[in-house]
């Protein structure tokens, strides 16, 4: 089954027991001083980022949450860029579609006195910047794979460890 690309990407992995466990060792690790990483866990969910001075626009946030499932505890991890950068992206996409929606409905009452429809071009020039902006976010998750890596990695390091020790 082929999957379509997401603007946020996700991931799951099984962990041990509760997965309380892993949510208080990722919470021990990025409390260590030099850890570099930075983020908050409260309770069953928690977010990694890398720290302050190393991000830029295109960084991500990993967003954890513990999930129990009929076959276990999993922890569904989800990449995203900062709120404030999806907050912008969302309100293109919203303000796109209203000039899309704008221009249908004036082109819609241009017609109707027999005026001219020239409107009727903002909607498939606002699907036209849709589109780029929609892919731009594949070109922003491209362009920082390296740090989504390094999130991965680390949560997928804080797993290994958890099921290696053993229940706590």
């Amino acid at each position: 089954m082929s999957r379509l690309p997401r603007m946020r990407p996700t991931f799951e992995l099984p962990v041990p027991g509760d997965g309380t466990g892993v949510m208080s060792r990722i919470g021990e690790r990025l409390a260590e001083p030099g850890a570099g990483l930075f983020g908050q866990v409260r309770g069953r969910h928690a977010f990694v980022r890398l720290p302050e001075g190393e991000t830029t626009l295109l960084s991500p946030h990993l967003n954890l949450e513990l999930r129990e499932e009929p076959t276990g505890t999993i922890i569904h991890g989800r990449f995203s860029p900062h709120p404030n950068v999806w907050m912008g992206f969302m309100a293109v996409f919203f303000v796109l579609g209203l000039v899309g929606l704008g221009g249908l409905i004036w082109a819609a009452a241009q017609a109707m006195i027999g005026g001219p429809i020239w409107s009727l071009w903002a909607a498939p020039a606002s699907l036209a910047l849709i589109a780029f902006i929609y892919g731009a976010a594949f070109i922003g998750q491209g362009l920082s794979a390296a740090e989504m890596y390094e999130l991965r990695a680390f949560v997928e390091f804080i797993v290994r460890e958890v099921q290696t020790s053993g229940p706590e």
